[in-house]
């Protein structure tokens, strides 16, 4: 305020002046609002879309490793069935030949020669057993139950084959139902990254990264697979090597009668011995089984005879073969019929199956008749052996440079796109429309959000348990590091980083 004299002077009104720099500063702050919102909402959004296509991408990487545990279940379940018929036609050999034996004890010689020892009770035990009857009996199913697991077996190697197909043709499907319920908005990109990219990785992991191998047949692949299954951890000793000695024999001392009253009894035994084995053939497409059974004993009695003294009388006690086939013995086959042709077979039996555990050597008379006369009788299948296929890794004999999972199984990933559209996203023009005056357009590419996602299905199996993958005790008992294979289910899931190239070509594919 002015003075002039005795009057003040009032200075020129300057009310409303901040206004100007008010609405400059609230302008500048609502684009920068706008600006945050904008940001803040695409980046949750895209936060959201790529959890969805690492949703999207883990899940289609664990149906791949699901199928190759299936594969390794599956070829687990195969092995164990041909195993199983590897015990069902040893059970009929041995039957059929502990049944031959059994006939002998009511043989004439073999009554006479019986009445030597004073007792005999795991002779008479031996006589009581039905063992005629078993072996009838288990004739009757022998045949059905060797058929009826040759035709599961078959069913697993076609089951492998139709989850593999099957696999390959769903994993998109699923891939886009999980992405779609952790993102409504989003889906799988209809770009040609997935028909060039995806697409092809599927097809390479379908039909170049397994394989369906013969299991039959004279390869390498036929041999790993027969390995597994006559490996001495996959059968039992009794499908490689049945010696054993059967029940029915004696040990003690003679009757008077038997040193004719004059002589004093000393002592007598008698027993069987028995062998038997069963191989794979040298084709694989035969399962051949031998048992044989041959006895003997000795008598011996002490007589005084006169200006010589005491005589020691040794009498041989013989098995009576000849009224019996010469010896007991049994035979079977699952395959071709025929002659057996071969005394170890494929050569990855264990030793203890040669020469049919060793019973042409054991019980060699029976035996040999057996082998080159009587053979191994009528076919249980004429299909059996090791029936024809089952799936495994493409390269079989490349080891991997070690466990980490690009190399060990996970050299074929999944690689997806994943989209949502831009209408679908809440910025400020979403939502202000044509308010040009306080929108700020978001101007990403087409207008459309995109974001990319790889998982692989790996193989591990460690050496010794790390603790972050693996529970304690599912280290190798050999301490050895496994190669991926489909014959242990240690498939696993992981998301992994994309390549350069698959980054370049989602670029390309905007």
């Amino acid at each position: 305020m002015l003075v002039q004299g005795d009057r003040y002077l009032r200075a020129p009104a300057q009310t409303g002046q901040a206004m100007v720099l008010c609405l400059l500063f609230a302008g500048a702050a609502a684009l920068v609002g706008l600006l945050l919102f904008n940001s803040g909402m695409l980046a949750n959004n895209k936060t959201q879309l790529q959890n969805a296509a690492d949703a999207g991408a883990y899940s289609g990487a664990v149906m791949l490793a699901r199928d190759h545990n299936f594969a390794a279940y599956s070829n687990r379940a195969m092995v164990a069935n041909q195993v199983a018929v590897a015990q069902l036609v040893s059970l009929d050999s041995y039957l059929e030949d502990a049944a031959s034996t059994h006939a002998r004890l009511n043989d004439f010689v073999q009554n006479l020669q019986s009445l030597i020892p004073s007792s005999k009770p795991a002779w008479t035990a031996g006589k009581r057993s039905p063992i005629e009857t078993v072996n009838t009996a288990y004739g009757k199913i022998a045949a059905p139950a060797v058929k009826s697991l040759n035709i599961l077996i078959r069913a697993f190697a076609n089951a492998q084959k139709l989850h593999h197909t099957a696999t390959a043709a769903n994993v998109m499907f699923i891939v886009n139902d999980v992405v779609k319920k952790n993102d409504p908005q989003a889906s799988l990109s209809t770009g040609s990254f997935q028909t060039v990219t995806t697409l092809v990785q599927i097809n390479k992991w379908k039909n170049d990264y397994t394989k369906e191998y013969r299991a039959n047949d004279k390869s390498a692949p036929a041999d790993r697979f027969a390995n597994v299954v006559v490996n001495d951890k996959s059968t039992d000793g009794f499908v490689r090597n049945r010696t054993s000695i059967p029940l029915p024999a004696w040990s003690g001392r003679p009757t008077s009668a038997s040193c004719l009253f004059v002589g004093s009894p000393v002592n007598t035994t008698f027993g069987f011995a028995h062998g038997g084995g069963t191989i794979l053939s040298s084709d694989k497409r035969r399962w051949l089984a031998l048992d044989a059974t041959m006895g003997a004993g000795v008598h011996v009695c002490r007589f005084y005879v006169p200006f010589v003294g005491v005589v020691y009388t040794t009498v041989p006690l013989t098995d009576p073969s000849l009224s019996h086939g010469l010896g007991g013995s049994g035979g079977a086959v699952a395959g071709r019929g025929g002659n057996y042709g071969e005394t170890s077979g494929f050569s990855g039996n264990p030793d203890s199956t040669k020469l049919y555990g060793y019973s042409l050597i054991i019980a060699a008379v029976p035996a040999l008749v057996r082998y080159n006369l009587k053979g191994p009788g009528t076919s249980l299948d004429t299909s059996g052996g090791l029936q024809d296929t089952y799936r495994d890794m493409a390269t079989l004999a490349t080891a991997p440079a070690n466990q980490s999972p690009e190399v060990n199984g996970g050299e074929t990933p999944l690689s997806v796109e994943v989209e949502r559209t831009g209408a679908s996203v809440r910025t400020s023009s979403a939502i202000l429309g044509n308010a040009n005056d306080l929108r700020l357009d978001s101007a990403f590419k087409g207008d459309t959000l995109r974001t990319l996602s790889s998982a692989q299905a790996y193989f591990y199996r460690p050496k010794q348990d790390s603790g972050a993958f693996t529970r304690n005790g599912w280290r190798r008992a050999d301490n050895k590091a496994e190669m991926a294979n489909l014959f242990n289910p240690y498939w696993q899931a992981r998301l992994s980083d994309p390549s350069e190239p698959q980054r370049a070509a989602s670029l390309l594919a905007q």
